[in-house]
């Protein structure tokens, strides 16, 4: 399967967060579902985040009603992940400026 193979790679990798879109797609399997949940999971336990986009609403209840490290975060479309992404980024790297006394 290449969405197995594709998260796969991407979950070696040391990004903060893997994103999915699923603008092309009407449906997700049952399979697909069990897969994209394990990878939410792993990620977590890593400090990373799986984004899912465009997720067809029928299946969005799988992912909603789960504890925090079991869910993946849904957004509207790739500006909201990206944006998702760049708070995460931003919380991690607290600025600090000494103020001359």
């Amino acid at each position: 399967m290449k969405l197995t193979r594709a998260l796969h790679r991407a979950s070696r990798s040391d990004k903060p967060a893997i994103l999915v879109d699923f603008s092309l797609v009407n449906t997700i399997s049952e399979e697909t579902t069990e897969l994209l949940l394990a990878y939410a999971f792993l990620l977590h336990a890593q400090d990373r985040r799986l984004i899912l986009c465009h997720v067809p609403q029928p299946v969005q209840h799988h992912f909603i009603y789960l504890d925090a490290a079991s869910q993946p975060l849904l957004v509207p479309s790739l500006l909201d992940a990206i944006q998702e992404i760049d708070f995460e980024a931003g919380r991690s790297h607290i600025y600090y400026e000494p103020s001359p006394n």
